[in-house]
């Protein structure tokens, strides 16, 4: 697959991690065979989750509405070109600079 979409969230000390582990499960089964969830990272007050695909814009289409609201609000997404270093913007709509994993 030629790229990788990365699902960012805030969290904190209260945050229910056993949620967000249900919720990378999730999108490993919306996703099906067209794309392919490649786990997550947990750290500075943020988790990723990794999808690789052809389609960046599909599957975070197709990920999104099973995010809850709670995580929702500080919802970030974009991709990049495995070959490239750099991300592009896939929400919020509008966002730009750079998109950063910490």
């Amino acid at each position: 697959m030629d790229f990788q979409l990365v699902i960012q969230f805030s969290i904190s000390e209260s945050t229910d991690f056993d949620q967000l582990l249900s919720l990378e499960n999730l999108f490993q089964v919306v996703l099906g065979v067209d794309h392919s969830v490649d786990g997550h990272d947990f750290g500075s007050g943020e988790m990723n989750i990794f999808v690789h695909t052809n389609d960046p814009a599909r599957a975070f289409e197709l990920c999104e509405p099973n995010i809850p609201p709670k995580f929702g609000t500080s919802l970030k997404a974009a991709y990049r070109r495995m070959s490239e270093d750099r991300y592009h913007w896939i929400y919020p709509e509008g966002s730009f600079g750079d998109f950063t994993i910490t």
